[in-house]
């Protein structure tokens, strides 16, 4: 899944490194030592968060 720049956040974590998160969703979120490797982590993220709510949409 490619994320549009405006549906994402990356900041720098206080303790090194980046932070991205998901705007529409501020559970979804990623850690990476650069903003590429947390931006790649968010993407991941939001595959496995959209799988399982297909998933769960089966069993209802």
């Amino acid at each position: 899944m490619e994320l549009d720049k405006n549906e994402y956040t990356v900041e720098a974590a206080k303790g090194g490194g980046f932070f991205a998160y998901y705007k529409d969703n501020l559970l979804c979120s990623a850690y990476g030592e650069t903003p590429a490797e947390a931006y790649e982590n968010l993407e991941r993220v939001l595959d496995d968060f959209a799988s399982d709510m297909y998933m769960v949409e089966e069993y209802v």
